[in-house]
């Protein structure tokens, strides 16, 4: 049986801690939220909620080359 959705926020901010995106995103558990987020690549350091609880916060990997 499959889990129902729900609707997480997610911000990304710059590094004067603005807010420069807030999206959502459905998932069925904060794990798949993550990868969800995390695949989509925003390119910046961003905070997932469910609601009024903070999920992760997240940071793009910097590669050096």
């Amino acid at each position: 049986m499959a889990h129902p959705s729900k609707t997480y926020r997610v911000y990304c901010y710059d590094a004067a801690k603005k807010i420069v995106l807030s999206d959502f995103v459905e998932a069925a558990s904060d794990e798949e939220a993550i990868a969800k987020v995390t695949a989509a690549g925003y390119g910046s350091k961003c905070e997932l909620w469910d609601e009024r609880r903070l999920v992760a916060s997240l940071e793009e990997e910097r590669r050096s080359a």
